[in-house]
């Protein structure tokens, strides 16, 4: 019976190739002194909605759309490791990481507890929401969930704020439709300097909208959000639309202590615009130092006026300050690097978690190519869903299933007295605009779907669960009552195989 499994699936594995608008990312967490695997290790792409978990080897497998990310691993005890990574990176499959436990000496315990405010809550708490969440109209719809995780230190000495958390920031943003979970490293305000910084890895996550009406609302506010953003403005610069899409950008200079706008004609040119066709990679060297980006199709809200009443109510304005002779690197969706060598100040500054997107957020304006590396949609597909399929006008439940998971065999039939696996509360929503619902023992996972061929015997669906996972349905045979197929996929580096049958709910 083995060799047959390990035949069949060595057929089978071609199938489950990735388009080339994804690329995978596997590697290894372990301790760093023991070598030993650390399992259930939290692995997430920073400031996305793609993150996984260790199996109980240290395994870890991400599939991401191509371009550039920051590689976040955390594990309770443990020190946060960060790893850049990109499409173009050779060694993407093969990553290590070692994790240092953190140390925590008694002195440094009863030193810091002595600086903490007991009341902090009571004394910062508005002043962290406003300066961590932000003022604008989505802050008002933001929420944090576990204030007992954070913590407030004040040092009188230094009047200096210091604010920590003991868990993951957990927030809910209703006006854009995410949960993100934030791992503040901390957060300090000089009081001295008036100035605010706060480090963390924001890992976000789609809520499930009540109805179409609260749908269109947070696709609406993630469209004015993105519109303007720093998001927006690095994708133009690597596209080179800035114009198209409502951006100026000029120097600015000090001439007796006075500062100078200066018009720019060629934007690229005087950035230095240069694309590595290899790698993918746009770099920009400003030729001077301070660059004003203004975003001239919105005008900026009446509270960022009212803070900043020098401000100009024409156009938003921020201002990028580079290190000396120190370039910035673009990815493709917008990722740039190294992040500290810029200073942020202006609008862009103004505007905090509450209108966060995800770098895995997909604008309209994005080209065919690129739109498809989304793991939200399904590169190459051509065939969609007719009104009338019949697949699209009914809940499936599973009615039998034999599932091939390695050298394991499951088996399950509706009301079997002899099942090895429980199926009961497995069901598929297939809707006609090629969106879908998983519901598992309670649990809902979404998903995108498309026929792979006109004869509709084949679909590839794309499950978020809890990063995306390929599954891929083939030999499909429809009736108004009944739907049967082969699914194949690949879950933790296991090749998998069910020969399935669900009928309607």
């Amino acid at each position: 019976m083995k060799k047959i499994l390990f035949s069949l699936l060595a057929f089978i594995a071609p199938a489950m190739a990735f388009s080339q608008s994804t690329f995978i990312v596997k590697g290894r967490i372990l301790d760093a002194v023991s070598k030993q695997p650390l399992q259930a290790a939290s692995v997430f792409a920073e400031n996305t909605t793609l993150g996984t978990a260790t199996d109980n080897e240290g395994n870890f497998t991400l599939y991401l759309p191509n371009g550039g990310y920051n590689l976040v691993i955390t594990f309770t005890g443990y020190q946060t490791e960060t790893k850049r990574i990109t499409s173009g990176d050779e060694g993407n499959n093969s990553i290590i990481v070692e994790l240092k436990q953190k140390e925590k000496e008694l002195q440094d315990v009863v030193v810091k507890a002595s600086f903490e405010v007991k009341d902090g809550w009571e004394k910062y708490g508005s002043f962290f929401l406003d300066h961590f969440i932000g003022k604008t109209a989505n802050s008002q719809e933001c929420s944090i969930k576990n204030k007992e995780a954070i913590h407030f230190f004040f040092y009188k000495r230094k009047n200096l704020l210091k604010i920590t958390a003991d868990a993951p920031v957990e927030i809910d943003n209703n006006a854009l439709g995410y949960s993100i979970r934030y791992t503040l490293d901390s957060f300090t305000h000089d009081y001295n300097k008036e100035v605010s910084v706060y480090t963390g890895y924001p890992l976000f996550r789609e809520m499930e909208p009540a109805n179409d009406a609260q749908r269109e609302k947070w696709k609406a506010g993630r469209t004015l959000a993105y519109n303007g953003s720093i998001l927006h403005f690095m994708r133009s610069m690597y596209r080179k639309k800035l114009a198209e899409e409502g951006f100026e950008i000029q120097f600015l200079l000090k001439e007796n202590d006075k500062e100078k706008a200066i018009p720019l004609r060629n934007f690229y040119g005087a950035m230095n615009y240069k694309m590595d066709d290899t790698a993918r990679v746009v770099e920009i060297l400003p030729n001077q130092k301070e660059v004003a980006v203004l975003y001239k199709n919105e005008t900026p809200p009446q509270p960022y006026l009212d803070a900043n009443p020098g401000g100009s109510s024409k156009f938003q304005l921020s201002v990028l300050s580079f290190q000396p002779n120190e370039s910035l690197e673009i990815e493709q969706n917008g990722y740039y690097y190294e992040q500290d060598d810029i200073i942020i100040t202006g609008y862009w500054a103004w505007e905090k978690v509450a209108d966060m997107l995800p770098y895995n957020y997909m604008d309209a304006a994005a080209p065919k190519e690129e739109a498809s590396t989304s793991p939200a949609t399904i590169p190459g597909a051509g065939v969609t869903a007719r009104p009338a399929d019949p697949l699209t006008m009914q809940v499936w439940k599973a009615d039998e299933s034999r599932i091939m998971e390695g050298n394991t065999v499951s088996y399950y039939k509706r009301g079997g007295a002899e099942n090895t696996i429980n199926l009961d509360n497995d069901f598929y929503k297939f809707n006609g605009d090629n969106t879908g619902r998983w519901s598992f023992n309670g649990q809902e996972f979404r998903f995108t779907w498309n026929y792979s061929n006109a004869e509709r015997t084949k679909i590839k669906m794309i499950m978020q669960y809890p990063t995306p996972l390929v599954v891929n349905l083939e030999n499909i045979i429809l009736t108004a009552g009944s739907l049967s197929y082969t699914r194949i996929q690949q879950a933790n580096g296991v090749n998998v195989m069910a020969i399935e049958t669900r009928t309607v709910k």
